[in-house]
């Protein structure tokens, strides 16, 4: 089995930024993806040119922050008068079949990875915040985009249920929140790589880091990798370092990557981005 480790925000802020710069140069990631309409993208797109080898994709955002268009539409199902977006998840899955709202996604998503192309760079996946591709109809969006702009990745969120052994886990009430998460993101999976393989794009096969949301540390990446250790294919983990102690399981997160100690345990299993699983 081969693990690409992601760290996803990149852009969001300057010590997300940090985090993530570090988790490369000094730790386990071997690929991020970038949030073009983010307070830090410029940053982020600064720290890329030193972070050479790793792998990187656009992380598609319409869930958080401002739109990116110049251009915006007056009445918008995507954002507010200020551009905001106002959508969560349960409204872009309800609204998934209006052709309209799905129009303004595209435009979205369109100018979101172009403005990281701007920069003479290629990605080599793409995937979203807070999961948001993964509903069907837009999914496919997201592989019609893959496919024009000459990005050969999609990201797809199957994810085995693994224990990381601590019971007191199983006490949070974000547990339970997170199973039902790993449940819907499982079902929409069945289909989305289905879709992937009709426009010849490639997946992962299964991830971590759904069922952790909020609780990954060196135990649950490790049990999680060892877990599927005699499975085949790619295995993405998903994390979400920062350095701002005001965020402190992200902070966790950032020292997970960062752990010669983790490093170590991971070390029989072969790391690559998915650009590297290509060649």
């Amino acid at each position: 089995m081969r693990v690409i480790v992601n760290a996803d925000d990149f852009g969001m802020s300057r010590t997300v930024n940090q985090a993530i710069s570090e988790g490369y140069k000094n730790g386990i990631l071997t690929s991020t993806c970038i949030m073009a309409n983010m307070p830090a993208f410029e940053d982020a797109m600064r720290r890329l040119q030193d972070m050479v080898g790793i792998g990187f994709g656009v992380h598609l955002n319409i869930i958080e922050y401002k739109t990116i268009l110049e251009n915006k539409e007056n009445k918008s199902k995507l954002y507010d008068k200020n551009g905001t977006f106002k959508n969560g998840f349960l409204q872009l899955l309800l609204k998934s079949k209006d052709e309209d709202f799905l129009f303004e996604i595209e435009h979205e998503f369109r100018e979101q990875i172009e403005a990281v192309m701007s920069y003479n760079v290629q990605p080599d996946h793409l995937d979203s915040h807070v999961h948001v591709h993964a509903i069907p109809a837009i999914f496919n969006i997201v592989c019609k985009l893959a496919k024009e702009y000459g990005i050969p990745c999609v990201r797809t969120q199957h994810e085995h249920l693994y224990f990381a052994g601590d019971f007191k886990t199983w006490l949070k009430p974000q547990t339970y929140i997170n199973l039902i998460k790993v449940a819907i993101l499982n079902f929409f999976t069945m289909k989305n790589k289905k879709t992937a393989k009709e426009y010849g794009l490639v997946t992962n096969d299964n991830v971590i880091g759904v069922g952790y949301t909020s609780m990954m540390n060196e135990d649950t990446i490790f049990y999680g990798v060892n877990a599927l250790k005699k499975k085949r294919g790619i295995l993405e983990v998903i994390c979400h370092p920062d350095t701002n102690e005001k965020r402190p399981s992200n902070v966790t997160e950032y020292k997970a990557v960062t752990s010669p100690t983790l490093a170590a345990k991971l070390g029989d299993f072969e790391r690559m981005s998915f650009g590297e699983f290509l060649d």
